[in-house]
């Protein structure tokens, strides 16, 4: 089976964990060496890259974690290695905490082939930054941007969260507005969710109650489509591209994945092939960890869990493509789904979501599981 397949590089280390982060990424530890996470991450690349199948890397996203800590350098020695593996015009992308970036670094990113850039903004509001427990304040996020445009990122990528500790409406339409004063292109725009394993799951703030939260979302999205963004996702929007990378997954494309807690998936004809990387530095420089087969029964959920994300509408075929899988398989799951009105038929072969199912994507999901 034909699709494409990127690559995930995951660098596991932050200043401090934030309060609401469930990532896998832990404070910077003492005896962790650049140049012997660097040698792992080219070891363990080169162990797998036979599972490229004479495919070509379409996108490569750096994520952590904070990767903007290393040196371009560490990046510019990386990817001299995984170059001859990628297309002519590769995505690669590296995610940066405004707090950890100056003109200089980023410069080095884009000398380094680094040709994108997503910057972990979350608010422009101070109080709201210090109550994430960010270690930037709003003058460093515009500084970051700043720093971005002139070290030539042509595709700049904001995170930012809403329904955030004590944050009215206004507030959180300030940081779409600021946004798009600031020349994004690209943005994340997502509820802040409290995930168990986090402080805040333990120490709950105060959040926006769900009425409050409909009027961030509602408002929100009329805002953006007014500044000529286009929703193409769950939580992003683009003006002038979308994010190689991340629609590959949603697409149910192949990826490597390197680094501690890297996830790969890979396909087959008759079979699809999953690894998770240890989590830990000192565990995964011993033991990148080994790949498992999918279970039958659970590629339709895995398929829909990431397709549905996507609100493209869905060809019959591109599923059996896709999981190698009669379409009859799911089809009583989609027709319920129907009759629900979480799902619509746009033509006898394809079909999407309408507006209560993008709403309501977990319900759709339950009927696979």
């Amino acid at each position: 089976m034909e699709n494409n397949i990127s690559l995930y590089i995951h660098y596991p280390f932050c200043v401090r964990k934030c309060p609401y982060c469930d990532f896998n990424s832990h404070k910077t530890q003492d005896n962790y060496v650049s140049d012997i996470y660097l040698k792992a991450l080219l070891d363990d690349f080169n162990n797998v890259k036979h599972y490229l199948q004479n495919r070509k890397l379409i996108s490569i996203f750096i994520g952590g974690g904070t990767p903007s800590l290393e040196s371009a350098l560490f990046y510019k020695k990386l990817l001299k290695e995984i170059y001859p593996y990628t297309t002519s015009d590769c995505e690669i992308t590296i995610e940066a905490n405004p707090g950890t970036v100056t003109y200089d670094k980023l410069s080095g990113y884009i000398d380094a082939g680094i040709n994108r850039i997503s910057l972990g903004i979350q608010s422009f509001n101070d109080s709201s930054l210090k109550a994430l427990g960010r270690i930037h304040d709003k003058k460093m996020a515009e500084d970051a941007i700043s720093f971005a445009k002139k070290a030539n990122f042509l595709d700049i990528n904001f995170d930012i969260m809403h329904s955030l500790p004590n944050q009215t409406l206004d507030m959180a339409m300030y940081d779409l507005e600021r946004a798009h004063e600031l020349g994004c292109t690209h943005l994340s725009w997502y509820e802040l969710t409290i995930e168990e394993g986090t402080h805040f799951y333990e120490n709950t703030p105060k959040l926006p109650d769900e009425d409050l939260l409909f009027d961030i979302e509602e408002k929100g999205f009329e805002l953006l489509k007014s500044f000529g963004f286009n929703r193409y996702e769950v939580s992003a929007f683009y003006k002038k591209s979308r994010c190689r990378h991340n629609e590959n997954y949603w697409l149910y494309g192949d990826y490597l994945g390197i680094g501690c807690g890297a996830h790969s998936k890979v396909s087959f004809e008759n079979q699809i092939l999953r690894r998770a990387c240890p989590n830990l530095y000192d565990d995964y420089i011993k033991d990148f960890g080994q790949y498992s087969k999918v279970e039958l029964q659970d590629i339709p959920f895995e398929y829909m869990l990431n397709r549905l994300r996507l609100f493209d509408a869905i060809d019959i075929d591109e599923f059996t493509k896709a999981t190698n899988l009669p379409f009859i398989c799911v089809e009583d799951k989609i027709k319920k789904a129907q009759e629900m009105s979480l799902i619509k038929f746009d033509t006898d072969r394809k079909f999407s979501l309408t507006n209560k199912g993008k709403i309501m994507l977990n319900e759709i999901l339950d009927l696979f599981l």
